[in-house]
């Protein structure tokens, strides 16, 4: 072992050593420095491993289980599992996603299954978008992959302008159902406007006129919201009323809220404000995920 001391400091050297041949066994080693000074003081660095290729790699199978669908700017978990039936062998585990290296882990594969899992940090977006991922095994100079999985990604939540409200729509992609509108909420603190809100079939839910469902504060009622029957579905909506400081509704649904409806505001006189007021104000639509877990494997 040599020891160099630097100029910078009296307690700073460079230390370099040779691993013996007869200490390098299959499948790995590990090796650290531990340090004793003249009173006994010790301390030791980080263990790091050296993979050791045996005469014979093993024949490892690798499984990864991944999400069908995922929020946008979000963490996605890929559960990997290798199972090994051989001697114990050293590699890495790696998700790839678009031909791309995203998170790999150092691994001592002993005989049986091993788990790791591996964590991918989600492009944000406010559009749809696809991502091809592999899982993958390097055993020495040897690599196991899976076959590829598509994983869709959306955001959970949409802000849209009140002015320029589009039909909402279920995403679907090769005729499987990804996503679909399961919330409207929007709020607002000027005190001289207040909502109007109709639905798809130009019935005013929310509303300062007589023909309106809801006029004041569904606070009072049971779970603090009512329930309205529209078309096949029941809708519940929940309104703070008029005059709370921030003026706030939402509709819900066990079934998709799509088509268009309609977010507008109103002085208390029916006025309806200039188009700057409707363009600052911003109706937010929050998804529901039809996700499931796959699993791909290796040939």
């Amino acid at each position: 072992m040599d020891v160099t001391s630097l100029p910078i400091s009296n307690s700073t050297y460079i230390v370099s050593a040779t691993i013996p041949a007869s200490f390098m066994q299959e499948p790995a080693i590990k090796y650290w420095l531990y340090i004793t000074d003249d009173d006994q003081n010790t301390n030791e660095s980080n263990q790091y491993t050296i993979g050791v290729k045996p005469t014979s790699v093993s024949n490892v199978l690798l499984e990864m289980d991944v999400p069908t669908v995922i929020q946008t700017g979000s963490t996605m978990r890929s559960e990997m599992y290798i199972k090994n039936d051989n001697s114990p062998s050293y590699g890495t585990v790696s998700l790839v996603v678009d031909g791309k290296l995203v998170s790999k882990k150092a691994q001592l594969f002993d005989a049986g299954q091993t788990h790791v899992t591996l964590e991918w940090n989600v492009p944000s977006g406010k559009v749809y978008s696809n991502h091809q991922l592999q899982g993958r095994v390097d055993l020495y100079d040897k690599t196991i992959a899976t076959k590829p999985s598509i994983v869709h990604t959306y955001p959970r939540t949409i802000a849209i302008s009140a002015y320029d409200m589009k039909p909402l729509e279920v995403l679907i992609k090769d005729d499987k159902v990804l996503a679909d509108p399961a919330l409207i909420y929007a709020s607002d603190s000027n005190e001289n406007i207040r909502f109007k809100v109709i639905d798809p079939e130009g019935r005013c839910v929310i509303g300062k006129s007589s023909e309106c469902l809801i006029h004041d504060s569904t606070r009072a009622n049971r779970g603090g919201l009512i329930s309205v029957n529209y078309e096949d579905q029941i809708l519940r909506v929940r309104y703070s009323g008029p005059d709370n400081p921030l003026e706030r509704f939402s509709i819900t649904s066990i079934d998709p809220l799509t088509e268009k409806w309609t977010v507008n505001l109103e002085t208390s006189n029916g006025i309806i404000p200039n188009i700057d007021v409707l363009q600052d104000t911003f109706v937010k639509i929050k998804y529901r995920f039809h996700s499931e877990t796959v699993t791909v494997k290796s040939n």
